[in-house]
Parts: C-alpha cells; structure tokens; sequence
C-alpha cells in the first residue's frame, strides 16, 4: 500500500509462537540505548533492529542522524495494535491489517499515516510492518516474556523480503507497539492473540536516513549471527515468490541490498556466490523488475528499484557459517565486490 511521499508494507502472520533465539555471538554492534520499559515487547524490538541496523551500516553517513524512540510513532503503533486484538475477539476471527474501519472501537484512522497524524506525527515519509501470532491451548504452557516476544516478532520480521524492506526503512523516528490479550474462546480452551507493529517516518528531511553516494548496506553483513535458516514465503503476505516454483516452500533466508534512491542497484548473479566451506548454494534475485507484487494503490513493484534481494532457493543448516560474495552495479557503476559470513542459528 503506498502513497505519494509515503510507504507501507503489507502484513505476515504466524500462526505459532516463533522460537526463541538467542543474543548474537560475534556481534558486536552496540546497541543504542532506548527508554522501553524494562521487560517491555517494545524494548525486545528495539534492541534487535537498533543492534541490525548499527552493525550492517543502516544508520547512514550521518552521524547526528541515528534511529530514534519516538513517542507519537508508539502511540499509533499500540494504538493500531489493540485495534487489532479487540476486533479479533469480537469478530471471532484472527484479523491483521494495515487498515482500520470507521466505527470499530479503538478507530483512529484508516490507514498507517492517518493514524500517525492522530497522534501528533506529521510525516513526509512512513512505513509500518506487522506481525501477529495466535495461540490456542487447554492448559497454560510455559510463557515467553514480553520483551522475548518484542525480539523474536523483530527476528521473524527481519527473516522477510517486503517487512525487511520496511524494517530497514530510511525514517530516523521509530516507534513500536505491541498488545496481548487472552480469552477462553469455549468451555477448554483458551485462546492467546498477540499483534505487534512498527512505524518508521521522517517528518523532513533532516530526519531522513541516507546511506551516501554509491554506498550499499546489506542485511545480513559480516558479524550477523543467529540468521534463520528458513524463511517460508507463504508466512508473508503477499507471498514474494507467488507464481513461483518456490511459493509454497522453504527457502533460505533473504539477503537485502539497499541503495539511496533514486539510484538503483543491480546484482550479478553469475559473479556472486552463497556457499558453505566451498559448497554453492543456489539462489535467485529478487527485484523490482520481476516482483510478482504491485502496489494496489499505484500499481507499482512493492520493491523499489534502489534495493534487490537475494535469496537462497533451499533452506540453510542451523548452526553454520555461510560464506557470501556480492557483484554488482549501483546505476552503471560497478560497486566493490561485498564478502561477508554469517551465521546461522537454529
């Protein structure tokens, strides 16, 4: 869904609780601190994406210009959130949207920006990403804390092709917001639903996020650790492999190269390399010129032509390092060949 001057991605929804993972080992990206509450949903997000972000270069050239906590992007994010929640158990059914309807309880504008401006944020620029997870059970488990929760919803947000887009979004303001709430849905069971949002925006563009002239950020980049092996398309909506032979398996996880725009950025696919100790992996790209998704609104690609994705066709091992090579060119100018490991965690 997009707009002039504005971005919003579409929504992915997890059925199941994602897994629990840990720290990154070899890591070393500090994280900048943020004023979350402790324990909080919010403070799990904020240290994943801030720590992301830092270490792959996604902070830009711009030393004063840095990723920020903003109060009025987290009012909308926990706003839209409930939003979501409340309907859910009122309608019976498991609802994820970037839209909210007039009259609903909890409204407070239909789309991602109208709800920013009710909340005092006056954008130039904003994307939002979801994720959502619903739980049914008889007999209570062993529950993740909220601020687990917040880092694995970032985790499985960041294991995307459009949410990562959005995750890695140029804004410098930030805001999250996550709800749970549960309710027994018959006479055994009890039903959990769980949403969390992110908004990323500038307001001018002194707020905005630039990377430099012909520089490329990456995510994964050398030190990312604790990457998911998998990545199922069919969890994204929209599924970026539909039409695909790949639509309804798993692959691996998606590697981001993004650019300022209006520059564009075009891989080499026959000079770049994914392999683990001398083994190839096979992959394809992921561009604007062969996304199977338009945005309705515009009826253009969901991924702009400043940014690419590769992505391995076959999920990756657990555990493992992975060595990767990158070729390419940043408009007609080809760009240092990018090298990197990551790991891989379970």
């Amino acid at each position: 869904m997009t707009k002039p001057g504005i971005f919003s991605l579409s929504l992915i929804l997890s059925l199941s609780l994602v897994a629990c993972g840990g720290g990154g080992g070899g890591d070393s990206a500090p994280v900048v601190p943020a004023s979350y509450a402790p324990g909080s949903a919010e403070l799990g997000a904020w240290e994943v994406l801030s720590k992301a972000r830092t270490l792959c270069g996604f902070d830009g050239s711009d030393p004063l210009v840095r990723l920020t906590r903003n109060a009025k992007l987290d009012a909308a994010a926990l706003s839209h959130s409930k939003y979501l929640v409340d309907l859910s158990f009122a309608t019976g059914d498991s609802v994820l949207s970037h839209l909210e309807t007039r009259g609903v309880a909890g409204f407070t504008g239909v789309y991602p920006w109208d709800r920013a401006v009710y909340q005092g944020y006056n954008y130039a620029a904003l994307a939002e990403i979801l994720e959502a997870t619903v739980w049914d059970y008889t007999s209570a488990p062993t529950f993740p804390t909220m601020q687990v929760r917040g880092a694995d919803s970032m985790r499985s947000l960041l294991n995307t092709v459009y949410h990562l887009s959005g995750a890695m979004y140029e804004g410098a303001d930030v805001g999250f917001g996550a709800y749970l709430k549960t309710t027994m849905i018959n006479a055994t069971t009890w039903r959990e639903e769980y949403r969390f949002g992110s908004l990323n925006g500038f307001e001018d563009a002194g707020r905005r996020i630039t990377l430099g002239t012909g520089k490329v950020a990456t995510y994964p980049c050398q030190n990312s650790s604790d990457i998911p092996p998998a990545f199922d398309p069919a969890n994204e909506s929209p599924n970026p492999f539909i039409g695909t032979a790949y639509a309804n398996a798993l692959v691996g996880p998606p590697i981001y190269l993004k650019v300022d725009a209006p520059q564009t950025i075009t891989v080499n696919a026959l000079s770049s390399r994914i392999s683990r100790g001398g083994a190839t992996v096979p992959f394809v790209v992921l561009s604007s010129s062969n996304d199977p998704n338009k945005d309705p609104v515009d009826g253009q690609p969901y991924i702009t032509p400043n940014e690419i994705f590769v992505i391995p066709t076959v999920a990756l091992n657990p555990d493992t390092d992975y060595e990767v090579t990158l070729n390419g060119k940043v408009g007609l100018t080809a760009f240092p060949q990018i090298t990197f490991t990551m790991r891989t965690g379970q």
